[in-house]
């Protein structure tokens, strides 16, 4: 099954100078100073706005993030990269946020085939991979086209019953010729595979331009 992969844009903020006259400083909006990124689940509006849920590294708990802001054009339970802030320090399970900007980046569950080596597995740069809970997170680049492409997380079935479950990153720009290098984020939810007791590492190839001498990234449970 292709799935089309949806293009962030280079998200690039410019350095800001504060401009002394005398004694007078202009303030510098905290927006551009003061903000987090974290990829996170956008859970629908309610009646103060979006609702977030960010997961922490590995097992972290959840905090559910409340914001002010009405988000369109993103489903509920999509995985979005937010730009943000707290409005205080408190801390908790749940926090009020100011948000700065919003972008749905491409997510989808792991899937399963009997030979996932098999599949194009098209070169990214890697940047990182991380887990949040069920979420492998990934922020790599990738050949920019102007047409849709397969990129997907697929797991090898045949290995689901050994201690290290191989998993293929698959990418293909079916066809087309890529041109200059341009960010992705992505987010895939192993969740199904990852409550099972039958293994202990989840291997995940990759086909890795900025470091070919790392084939595979692992991912232990505790």
């Amino acid at each position: 099954m292709n799935t089309a992969l949806r293009h962030l844009p280079i998200m690039l903020l410019a350095a800001l100078l504060a401009l002394a006259s005398c004694d007078k400083q202009e303030d510098i909006d905290r927006a551009y100073t003061d903000y987090r990124y974290d990829i996170v689940t956008y859970l629908g509006q309610n009646a103060t706005g979006a609702l977030f849920e960010y997961l922490g590294r590995d097992d972290s708990s959840s905090i559910m993030l409340q914001s002010s802001v009405t988000v369109s054009d993103v489903k509920a339970q999509q995985r979005v990269l937010l730009r943000y802030d707290f409005t205080d320090q408190r801390g908790g399970a749940s926090r009020d946020i100011d948000v700065y900007s919003c972008s749905a980046i491409f997510s989808d569950s792991l899937r399963m085939i009997e030979t996932p080596d098999s599949l194009p597995r098209h070169q990214v740069k890697m940047r990182s991979i991380w887990r949040t809970g069920e979420f492998i997170n990934l922020h790599c680049q990738v050949e920019y086209t102007s047409k849709a492409r397969t990129f997907m997380l697929v797991a090898d079935a045949n290995s689901l019953a050994s201690d290290t479950v191989h998993c293929y990153l698959t990418h293909s720009l079916r066809g087309e010729t890529g041109t200059f290098w341009r960010d992705c984020y992505a987010s895939f939810n192993v969740g199904a595979l990852w409550k099972r007791n039958t293994f202990h590492c989840l291997r995940i190839h990759v086909n890795d331009v900025t470091f070919p001498d790392t084939e595979y990234y692992d991912f232990t449970k505790q």
